[in-house]
Formats: structure tokens, sequence, C-alpha cells
């Protein structure tokens, strides 16, 4: 996954946790700069872990063309190297 998109996936949880806690806070009775200081604090917990996890899980591996060559069924040289005694 393009590094690009991670963030705006990270920035999204991230906005969306801050949302979240800071409304919810103010519904249930706390004071607006306690519920935007949650919601801050929130926005950046949810947003790193998805940030970091994001990056760890769905970053695309460097090695990837040594993984996926072809491999030739009709190689002249294929079984040579076998043990012939069994």
């Amino acid at each position: 996954m393009n590094p690009i998109n991670i963030q705006k996936m990270a920035l999204a949880f991230g906005l969306l946790a801050f949302g979240f806690l800071a409304v919810g806070s103010v519904l249930m009775g706390s004071r607006v700069i306690t519920g935007a200081i949650r919601g801050g604090l929130g926005a950046l917990i949810f947003g790193g872990l998805v940030w970091g996890f994001a990056h760890l899980f769905l970053q695309e591996d460097e090695n990837t063309m040594i993984q996926d060559m072809p491999m030739d069924e009709n190689d002249p040289a294929k079984g040579t190297e076998l043990d012939q005694t069994a």
C-alpha cells in the first residue's frame, strides 16, 4: 500500500476518534475544553496506532521480485542432481 494512503487512513481514524471522544465527553457532561483535550489525545493515540500497524502490515515487500520468479517447467537440468542410489 502506498505510504500516502497509510497516512490518509491514520488521519481519518484520528479525526474520527477526536470527534467521537470530544462530542461524547461534552454530551456526558464534561466541559468543552476537557472534551477537546480528550479528543486530541484520542486522535494522537488511535491515529498513531493505525499509522504504526498499517505501516507495519500493509507496506509492500522490497524483495517481491525474488519471491515471484517464474519457474521453468521444461528445464533440461531438472532432476540431474538427485541421488540415483534409491
